[in-house]
């Protein structure tokens, strides 16, 4: 979650631009590189159990203040060179490992299912018995 400056964030899938009042889930076992070109600050969490899951939200429904065409998948790139060396780090029960290789992790051309990082603009939250979007 960026609070200040904007995150380039490179996946397996492709690319996501996460800019400040934006959300950005990655999921477990997902190769992931953060750029940043200007000065940035926000939060990172980690969730080492389980999973997130929505709450039960009564009569408004399960998407009741979001809507599922406002999370927005990355936008399709791969890369395509050689290298004499890339460094993958992982981290597995709490403890990170290196890996060297010869390509790069991000060279996946395409992919197909559901289970791909995405973002959501906290702009689009609709409030319950708000007037803050259109009804």
């Amino acid at each position: 979650v960026p609070q200040k400056g904007t995150l380039n964030i490179t996946t397996e899938f492709g690319k996501i631009e996460v800019k400040p009042n934006e959300i950005c889930i990655i999921q477990l076992g997902i190769r992931f590189s953060v750029a940043v070109s200007e000065p940035s600050r926000g939060y990172i969490l980690e969730v080492f159990d389980g999973h997130f899951e929505l709450p039960c939200l009564g009569p408004i429904g399960a998407n009741g203040l979001a809507n599922p065409r406002d999370f927005l998948t990355p936008v399709a790139w791969y890369e395509d060179r050689d290298l004499e060396e890339f460094t993958v780090v992982s981290k597995y029960q709490g403890k990170l490992f290196a890996a060297t290789q010869k390509h790069s992790p991000f060279d996946v051309v395409a992919w197909h299912g559901n289970y791909a990082p995405y973002k959501y603009s906290l702009d689009n939250f609709i409030s319950v018995n708000s007037v803050s979007k259109d009804h």
